[in-house]
């Protein structure tokens, strides 16, 4: 830990990230509670708040997930690593400029992979490059495949569309 970390308060608690060419990181940051047991075909319910400053200086889990691969070309950098194992996988990762200036622009990027595949951990997804241009970007993971979009009697639909929706509530509070 450096003390140069930045440290923001969430509507959960407080979060530290990396500061780094003036681009504050902060990744896995819970906007819903994880999707356990009676839960994982539930609609998506909040975190519970937590005490002192939570990490948010390394990547989380990843929704479960086949590998991705094409034939022998790996698809890892559009799709991300994979499955990263954990149930606390309903996160977002933020960039933005360093913390000191004044209201900004903030854009939210939902993942491809066909609502079965991807996460925030693809390279691609790295918004240091729209924080040095004045831009807050905010990128999801969401219940993907059979948790977020298969029809079962007696549970809501499209659960991992209900995800991007408590994501972009907890953008917006």
């Amino acid at each position: 830990m450096n003390h140069h970390d930045p440290v923001v308060t969430t509507g959960r608690g407080a979060v530290r990230g990396t500061l780094e060419d003036g681009t504050a990181t902060f990744l896995n940051i819970p906007y819903a509670a994880p999707p356990r047991g009676a839960g994982r075909f539930a609609p998506p319910r909040p975190h519970e708040s937590w005490d002192g400053v939570r990490d948010a200086t390394r990547p989380g889990p990843t929704a479960p997930q086949s590998e991705r691969r094409l034939g022998r070309v790996d698809m890892s950098a559009y799709f991300g690593p994979g499955r990263i194992p954990g149930d606390d996988y309903l996160t977002v990762n933020v960039w933005t400029p360093e913390i000191t200036r004044g209201a900004l622009p903030v854009m939210v990027f939902v993942h491809g992979g066909g609502f079965v595949a991807g996460s925030t951990r693809a390279p691609m997804y790295d918004g240091s490059a729209f924080a040095r241009d004045g831009v807050v970007l905010v990128t999801l993971n969401y219940r993907l495949g059979i948790t977020g979009f298969l029809d079962l009697p007696g549970a809501p639909a499209n659960r991992g569309l209900l995800d991007v929706v408590a994501a972009l509530r907890w953008v917006h509070e």
